[in-house]
């Protein structure tokens, strides 16, 4: 199976990419198998059911195998992303848990309890978690698995971890757009903004239609003094995305800085014609109409 990110051939039942981590559609689980033909038929039919319906009948069968057979770990984690599509993060936590109890090797239970615990704020938790999963697959080395315990490092606030993590990442994939933005940010918020830059650059040679990576390249553009520089950048971000008023208030913060007070105005009402309750536009708007008159 070719991977669609790195173009690595895998073999068939490889669920994610050996080279770089990327999900690979089709892929086969290695975990022992439940008979679950009557899901099955119910997963493939037609959309006869409503969304929420066939998912609770999903969980209502795995429930019952459960109940039947405790220690299958497959479908213990079946249960949980059952639980996961129903926004019941606590009992899909369980079900992940209570499988990778039963097999401490079950990657999948892993990675998920990782993302779950990071979505819920417990950053410890989810270090953890990933770290598990590195343990038992360091060989294929998971550029995603990577990136997201950087971001519970970083969330932890252990910046040089997480930035270690990034750049692990970028090794097993120096293609990973969101490894380069999430390491540019730690870069930024370390101060080093010239390192920011070039990796905000990096990311959007990947990833070129990353409003929030243009933005925060001209923030960095910003921070160094080069204001032509991150105007040109915050107006690509508006022009891919005209309702972006992120960018427009830096924008205009940049024409305020610069006694460019018409131009701020023009800023500013365009903001409150998206966003009319927008306060903060409204007292710079007033700001840059009493520069005008002065």
């Amino acid at each position: 199976m070719i991977c669609p990110t790195c173009k690595t051939e895998n073999l068939s039942h490889y669920k994610f990419c050996f080279e770089c981590g990327e999900t690979l559609a089709g892929g086969k689980s290695r975990q022992a198998k439940v008979n679950e033909k009557e899901i099955q038929q119910i997963l493939n039919s037609p959309f006869a059911l409503e969304f929420e319906e066939l998912i609770d009948r999903a969980a209502a069968y795995y429930q019952v195998v459960i109940e039947q057979h405790p220690q299958y770990a497959d479908v213990r984690f079946k249960l949980g992303s059952a639980y996961e599509a129903k926004g019941e993060l606590d009992e899909a936590i369980h079900q992940y848990k209570e499988a990778a109890r039963i097999n401490p090797n079950y990657i999948d239970a892993h990675r998920k309890l990782g993302e779950l615990y990071s979505d819920k704020g417990i950053y410890e938790e989810a270090i953890q978690e990933f770290k598990k999963v590195l343990k038992i697959k360091i060989k294929y080395r998971y550029a995603d698995v990577q990136n997201n315990l950087g971001v519970a490092y970083e969330k932890a606030g252990k910046l040089k971890r997480a930035i270690q993590c990034y750049k692990k990442a970028l090794a097993i994939n120096p293609n990973y757009a969101k490894a380069h933005f999430n390491l540019g940010n730690a870069y930024s918020s370390s101060g080093m903004m010239e390192e920011a830059i070039e990796e905000y650059k990096s990311a959007l040679r990947s990833n070129p239609s990353d409003v929030l990576c243009l933005n925060n390249l001209g923030i960095a553009y910003y921070q160094q003094q080069k204001s032509e520089e991150a105007i040109k950048i915050f107006e690509e971000a508006i022009s891919m995305m005209p309702h972006y008023n992120h960018a427009r208030h830096n924008l205009g913060r940049i024409y305020m800085e610069g006694k460019n007070q018409k131009k701020a105005v023009e800023i500013y009402e365009t903001i409150l014609s998206y966003d009319p309750e927008d306060e903060e536009a409204k007292e710079l708007l007033a700001q840059a109409k009493r520069g005008i008159e002065q």
